[in-house]
């Protein structure tokens, strides 16, 4: 019997201490795709005067020389630009397409387009600035957001998370001797050896980051909590390594042996200052007329979601697409816990109005030609709701308020989207789409709670609406939980490009025309991706807007 519950206890113990090392260590930064091309930093002889990147972590400098002397001009998109597209351009928006019958029975050749216009040269968003010499480029990324001020200001909130993380260490070492002393009296010395060895790697790791974890990186302003507050506007500072890649968020991780941000791995929030009203739209009307297409793009996150993160994000779409309008962010008071679903939930309803007023300071004030919003997962419930209020307020003779409405893995009842939300969102949207995939696994959880099939689901579940372009995306996202696909996957932003960027309907882009069983036409992002350096088929060749790398 002793020795049964000397095996178990063994058992037990080692598995709460490989646990507790992994917790330490942290899931770190997901790879990238193996065919993603890395910027790379200037070569000698080679003179930049204005950084670009892109969401995929691209970056190019704009301005830099060529090998037979010449220099290019800065793009318009980049803050050092001396010639910027004319304030008065109009730009002409396909009509949606929505009725294909003929394409059932058309090979593939024949469903894809070729594309009606070519990507620009990757650019900066407006505002963002990459200083010579500096290995990073700074975004501004503009914000509004109704979660309450924390008690501290963001440099104090840097210290306390770092004192939380020291304990934490010691917490889990004084576990770790704790389990390998029990271990040795109960004469189960291999166990007590093995706790031991973790127990030494565990307070190397404490002590390392002790000495050394402090922050590099000073950030400046308010910090937000997860608690509701009033709508509030700003402006957010956001630097992108020159080593970052196409769909990665690069962050800190000790399986890197990383203790602290630095601005030239990591994407870092440095800076958020609160704007007044009147300021806040001076700004935003000074940026539109400085980008060259006098656009804007809001981005709105999910469940599970901090307020940096949420920054963080919206800096990262708009360099990887890239987007060379105004970047927004709105971020709504999510706990940022897996086990604030629920109050999530709640405050996703709650944070309707704001958003619904947010929103038609965008369209009224902003000078904007074209506002585009991009909304995922539980984000989409309070974009549809505000976006339902607002057709319900808008006259029927109206012009659309919105061009471009993209919903990514929609955490939406399908049934209520179908029925309540796509036909107002198509009375104040030039184009609306819908991505969808079988391989999210945080929306067939959502379904198995709320009982009914979500909008973003894919599979017999797949919600199609006339006027609404579906895309089919499953395959593309092979994380854990397959829910992140709209800003990690390279061919999902090669997609979003084509709509935010060239502004082509489905049929034009690089996508398979599918029908489900009632005939209702839908697309598939079937794009493959070919080896670095290598081009894909003539028949499936595809404007990228990301720049090759160059050859060393």
């Amino acid at each position: 019997m002793a020795c049964r519950f000397t095996s178990s206890y063994s058992s037990w113990i080692g598995n709460v201490a490989c646990a507790m090392l992994l917790l330490l260590a942290g899931c770190g930064q997901k790879p990238a795709a193996p065919h993603a091309e890395r910027m790379a930093a200037p070569e000698a002889g080679q003179e930049n005067e204005a950084g670009q990147e892109n969401e995929a972590g691209q970056e190019n400098e704009a301005g830099q020389e060529n090998e037979a002397g010449q220099e290019n001009e800065a793009s318009p998109g980049s803050a050092d630009s001396s010639t910027a597209s004319p304030a008065s351009q109009v730009t002409s928006f396909p009509a949606t397409v929505t009725e294909f019958p003929e394409m059932a029975a058309m090979p593939m050749e024949a469903m894809v387009e070729t594309p009606q216009s070519l990507a620009p040269a990757p650019s900066l968003p407006a505002g963002a600035v990459r200083e010579a010499g500096a290995q990073f480029t700074t975004v501004e990324v503009l914000y509004a957001t109704d979660r309450a001020r924390r008690g501290k200001a963001f440099a104090e909130v840097q210290v306390a998370d770092h004192q939380r993380t020291q304990i934490v260490c010691y917490a889990v070492l004084a576990f770790l001797v704790g389990s390998a002393l029990l271990s040795f009296l109960l004469k189960q010395l291999q166990t007590g050896l093995s706790l031991l060895f973790v127990s030494a790697a565990v307070g190397c790791i404490a002590i390392v980051f002790s000495v050394f974890g402090e922050p590099q990186v000073i950030k400046q302003g308010v910090a937000y909590s997860g608690e509701r507050g009033e709508l509030v506007r700003g402006v957010c500072q956001v630097t992108v390594p020159a080593t970052h890649r196409p769909g990665t968020i690069e962050r800190p991780s000790l399986l890197r042996f990383e203790l602290r941000e630095d601005q030239q791995k990591h994407i870092v929030l440095t800076a958020a200052t609160e704007l007044t009203a009147d300021t806040f739209r001076t700004h935003l009307s000074e940026l539109v007329e400085s980008s060259p297409k006098r656009d804007v793009m809001v981005f709105i996150h999910g469940y599970n979601v901090e307020f940096e993160s949420a920054v963080r994000r919206t800096a990262q779409i708009a360099v990887d697409l890239p987007f060379e309008g105004v970047p927004v962010c709105y971020s709504w008071p999510s706990q940022g816990s897996l086990l604030g679903y629920t109050i999530d939930e709640n405050n996703a309803e709650w944070t309707t109005a704001h958003l619904k007023q947010f929103l038609l300071e965008l369209v009224e004030e902003s000078g904007a030609q074209s506002i585009n919003v991009i909304a995922h997962s539980m984000g989409n419930r309070a974009m549809t709701l505000a976006i339902q209020q607002l057709s319900a307020q808008r006259s029927p003779d109206a012009p659309p308020m919105f061009d471009r409405v993209v919903l990514a893995a929609p955490d939406v009842d399908a049934e209520r989207f179908s029925r309540d939300f796509a036909p107002p969102l198509l009375e104040v949207s030039q184009h609306v789409t819908l991505y969808a995939s079988s391989d999210d696994r945080a929306l067939l959880a959502s379904k198995r709670v709320h009982g009914h099939p979500r909008a973003g689901e894919s599979g017999s579940n797949l919600t199609v609406v006339p006027g609404v372009e579906t895309i089919d995306v499953s395959g593309i996202d092979l994380s854990l939980l397959g829910h992140s696909y709209y800003g990690d996957s390279e061919s999902m932003l090669r997609d979003l490009y084509g709509i935010f960027g060239n502004r082509l309907p489905a049929a034009q882009r690089h996508l398979q025309a599918m029908h489900t069983i009632q005939q209702m036409l839908y697309w598939q992002l079937t794009q493959p991706m070919p080896p670095h350096g290598q081009s894909l088929p003539p028949q499936q060749a595809f404007v990228s807007p990301f720049p090759a790398a160059p050859t060393r």
